[in-house]
C-alpha cells in the first residue's frame, strides 16, 4: 500500500468483511504521546514532573542544559498531527497540562508541547478532506487540571467536531459501517470522570491500555506476549514502547529517546508482522517515531489476516 492509499486506508475498506466488524477487532496504527514533536525546552517544566526533573531544570547553573536533555528524551514523535493522519496514523495518545498564566491547554511530556487547538485544527481539517476516515483520540494524562480545565477542554472538544462526534454507545455494535451511516468520524477517550455528564465521549472503562514499563526489549515483548492474548470487548491498545530508565539516561545523556528506541521499533514492527492473530489480539498498536520504519504499513497489513482468517 502507497503513502497516498494509507493517507486513507479505513476508506478503503469498503469492499471488506471489516466494514463490519467492531472497531475492538480492527487493527489501528497509532502514536505514542502523539503531541510530543514540538516539546519546548526554553520553557518550565509541566507541574507534576519528578522532583528529579523539577530540581534539575529549575538549577541556576546547570538548568537549561537539563532542560536540553530532558527535551531530548521525552519527545516521542518526530511529525506533527497532519503528517502523522496523512501516513495512516488513527489513533492519538496524549497527555495534557494548563500553564501558569495562560488560557491554552498543551500537549505534554515532562515540558509543554503544541496546543491541544493544533491537534483538533489539524483532524478537523483532515477528516473533511477525508470523509469516510475515522480518527480516535485518547485524553489519558490531565496535569495542573481543575474541573474547570475539563469543562474548557470538554467545550472546545464539542465545538470544533460537533456531530462527528461517535457518542459512547455498546461497542460491539460500533463499526465502520455503523460510524459511516451515522456520519460520524470521531472517537474520544477521555478518562477522567470529570466528564462523565457528557455521552459524547468514551470514558476509561471502555480502553485499556497496559504498559510494559521497561527498558528491555525481551521483557517488553514477553510482557506484550502475556497481556495480549486474553480478547476483550474494549478497545485495548498494544504499547510497543521502551521506557528508559534514570540510568539509560545517565548512559546516554547527550542522546537521544529516538537513537536509543530505533533498533526497538525495527524489532517491535518484526513482531507484529509475525505475531499469530489467533493468539494477539492487537487492535490499537502504538510505538514512537512512527516516520522512519514500516511500523504504520506492517499495522494496516493486518487487517488483510483477519480478512483471511474470516475466510477460512
Amino acid at each position: 500500500m502507497s503513502s497516498l492509499e494509507n493517507a486513507e486506508w479505513m476508506t478503503l475498506l469498503k469492499s471488506t468483511s471489516l466494514l463490519d466488524i467492531p472497531l475492538t477487532d480492527l487493527a489501528i496504527p497509532g502514536t505514542h504521546n502523539s503531541g510530543t514533536f514540538a516539546l519546548d525546552s526554553n520553557g518550565c517544566v509541566v507541574p507534576g514532573a519528578s522532583t528529579e526533573i523539577e530540581n534539575l531544570a529549575n538549577n541556576p547553573l546547570i538548568g537549561q542544559m537539563a532542560k536540553g536533555i530532558i527535551q531530548r528524551w521525552a519527545v516521542c514523535q518526530s511529525l506533527d498531527f497532519s503528517h502523522q493522519l496523512e501516513l495512516g496514523i488513527r489513533y492519538f495518545d496524549l497527555r495534557v497540562a494548563t500553564k501558569p498564566d495562560c488560557q491554552e491547554i498543551f500537549c505534554v511530556h515532562q515540558l509543554y508541547g503544541s496546543k491541544v487547538t493544533d491537534l483538533t485544527d489539524a483532524v478537523d481539517k483532515y477528516l473533511k478532506a477525508h470523509p469516510h476516515e475515522v480518527v480516535l483520540i485518547d485524553f489519558n494524562h490531565f496535569y495542573c487540571f481543575e474541573a474547570e480545565h475539563h469543562i474548557q477542554l470538554a467545550t472546545l472538544l464539542l465545538s470544533v467536531f460537533g456531530t462527528k462526534i461517535c457518542p459512547n454507545c455498546d461497542l460491539q455494535s460500533l463499526t465502520l459501517r455503523r460510524m459511516w451511516e451515522d456520519k460520524k468520524q470521531v472517537i474520544i477517550f477521555y478518562q477522567s470522570p470529570e466528564v462523565e455528564m457528557f455521552p459524547e465521549f468514551f470514558l476509561s472503562d471502555t480502553i485499556i491500555s497496559p504498559w510494559p514499563n521497561t527498558p528491555d526489549k525481551e521483557l517488553c515483548k514477553q510482557y506484550l506476549n502475556q497481556k495480549l492474548t486474553q480478547k476483550h470487548k474494549k478497545f485495548v491498545v498494544c504499547q510497543g514502547v521502551l521506557t528508559p530508565t534514570l540510568a539509560t539516561i545517565m548512559a546516554g545523556l547527550f542522546g537521544s529517546l529516538e537513537n536509543w528506541t530505533k533498533p526497538w521499533i525495527t524489532d517491535f514492527t518484526t513482531w507484529i508482522r509475525v505475531s499469530d492473530p489467533c493468539q494477539h489480539h492487537l487492535n490499537i498498536v502504538i510505538t514512537d517515531f512512527v516516520h522512519n520504519s514500516e511500523f504504520i504499513q506492517t499495522v494496516i497489513d493486518l487487517n488483510k489476516c483477519k480478512v483471511k482468517a474470516e475466510l477460512h
